[in-house]
């Protein structure tokens, strides 16, 4: 994890800036260190410099979607271990080939402390560790 927090570092993308806002000031609550992104390629170039242990990423952006997005991480070998949480409110046509790409799926609107849990298990999952209580405050 990166050493800035305990929690980790978290990387929120969503276009509307509203909802970014939230997303990013519930998971700063929560002890992770939040960069954040209005889209996939805004995302890739904050990568290059920033290592992320966990994602959440709405669906449908400007530029480069969440879908394209995920697909360029995991054929990246630097980002492939990454998880990816996909936050969105538009259904999926391929749902199997969908889920190959994201390590969790949740619709829009979700409850806070569901979305809370996703990325904390997914990131619990990813580390080995498979005990997904809640990190203590």
């Amino acid at each position: 994890m990166n050493p800035k927090s305990e929690a980790g570092t978290l990387l929120v993308i969503e276009d509307n800036v509203y909802v970014r806002s939230l997303l990013v000031d519930v998971f700063e609550a929560e002890g992770y260190h939040v960069l954040q992104a209005g889209q996939g390629a805004e995302a890739m170039a904050l990568m290059q410099d920033q290592p992320v242990d966990v994602i959440l990423t709405d669906l449908r952006m400007p530029v480069m979607d969440g879908l394209t997005f995920a697909t360029a991480l995991r054929a990246d070998a630097r980002y492939r271990h990454i998880p990816i949480v996909l936050l969105s409110a538009t259904p999926l046509t391929d749902s199997r080939a969908t889920l190959k790409l994201f390590s969790a799926f949740l619709w829009k609107p979700s409850p806070l402390e569901e979305i809370l849990q996703a990325v904390r298990e997914v990131q619990l999952e990813a580390s080995g560790n498979l005990d997904v209580r809640t990190p203590a405050a």
